[in-house]
């Protein structure tokens, strides 16, 4: 019984470990015998760099790049550990970012991600973003206000409640799911721009072939988002009489609805409900008449309607990728029609890309501003 109380056979001290907060995979060519391997860039945390408030002159980075390639990322990991004191830890792993390079290439994507699956140490929360260029640069960032590159790209990923043009952080178990059921996803992109992080745009895979076969841009994200109605904030432009105006999106609601009468010509409707603030407008007209905010709200519903129809024609026409989740619907309610078609669903006869999708939007404007009703009260003072 004493024997067994002695403590953790495997344990380490807390200070010995080398805490990984954030991962960046690449592709690069070995100068020796020029094979393709893997790069794998671990931002490790530096306490001494990070200092306390009353330091004062503390000249050392808050954190540590390591940069190691090799033919697997077990066999990185391994060769890792010849060239830093403390082994690393990835309990505390955020985010995993991985290079278009690397996520190109047939089945690669899904057998880097295996090591992350299996050991013990990983959590299925990690957020995994892909970069369009190397994945190593954007660990190389110099943030502000925080101190720590991998920290301020986590914390912009939780920014997504307030723009429609970035999706929400996709982790590392969500992925293993979609990668069980064959299902076509779309994770963030990010990408660098004078260092700053630009966090926009999302990346289309292929859930059959295991690798991404194109993006969509902001605007095309933002159609997503709207149809999905994964979204409760975010800016629409449209216009009226010439006059840019801003609507500020306060919630949405999205209702698909699918006909599998014929699966070779299929019948989707969308219906998406937006409501929201009139955030800024230009020119002089009063916005205390009904009808001109009637006006607007149907102005608002076009411009959503054409972002929406605009996303479409991306995912049938040229990826032929059903990532509006419409085989969710049919799952749900239509399963013994969906247990027919499944396999010709995005291949074969590919009855998603011929699917007849129809899109429209209501909208309601909750608020205008207290603008026009100062000028409203002006106007009565003064007659």
């Amino acid at each position: 019984m004493l024997f067994l109380l002695t403590g953790c056979w495997d344990q380490v001290n807390i200070e010995e470990h080398g805490f990984i907060i954030g991962t960046a995979i690449d592709k690069v060519r070995d100068e020796t015998d020029g094979d393709i391997k893997l790069s794998m860039t671990n931002q490790m945390v530096s306490p001494v760099g990070l200092g306390t408030p009353s330091s004062e002159g503390n000249d050392e980075e808050p954190f540590i790049n390591l940069t190691t390639s090799g033919e697997s990322i077990f066999a990185v990991n391994r060769k890792l550990l010849r060239t830093i004191s403390r082994p690393p830890f990835y309990e505390h792993l955020r985010v995993l970012i991985v290079s278009a390079d690397v996520a190109h290439d047939t089945e690669l994507f899904a057998s880097m991600l295996d090591v992350f699956l299996r050991d013990q140490e990983m959590r299925r929360g990690i957020k995994v973003i892909i970069a369009e260029d190397k994945a190593m640069d954007i660990l190389d960032i110099n943030p502000k206000p925080e101190k720590l590159p991998v920290i301020h790209i986590d914390m912009i990923t939780e920014n997504t409640y307030k723009s429609m043009d970035m999706i929400k952080p996709v982790t590392l178990g969500e992925i293993h799911s979609y990668l069980l059921n064959e299902s076509s996803y779309i994770l963030p992109k990010i990408s660098i721009n004078e260092n700053r992080v630009n966090y926009n745009g999302a990346a289309v895979f292929n859930g059959l072939k295991d690798k991404m076969v194109g993006s969509l841009s902001g605007l095309e994200t933002k159609g997503l988002n709207l149809m999905k109605g994964d979204i409760n904030g975010g800016v629409i432009n449209f216009k009226v009489e010439d006059h840019i105006m801003a609507f500020n999106l306060e919630g949405t609601k999205s209702k698909i609805n699918v006909n599998p009468e014929d699966p070779k010509s299929m019948e989707v409707s969308i219906n998406i409900k937006a409501e929201g603030d009139l955030a800024e407008m230009y020119g002089s007209k009063t916005l205390l008449n009904p009808s001109y905010i009637a006006k607007m709200e149907g102005k608002i519903a076009e411009r959503i309607e054409q972002i929406a129809k605009q996303t479409i024609e991306k995912a049938q026409k040229e990826y032929e990728l059903d990532i509006l989740n419409i085989d969710e619907v049919l799952k749900r309610k239509h399963y013994p029609i969906w247990k027919k078609i499944k396999k010709d669903w995005e291949a074969g006869e590919n009855y998603f890309a011929n699917s007849r999708i129809n899109v429209s939007a209501d909208v309601q404007i909750r608020e205008v501003g207290a603008t026009d009703r100062a000028k409203s009260k002006e106007h009565e003072y003064i007659n």
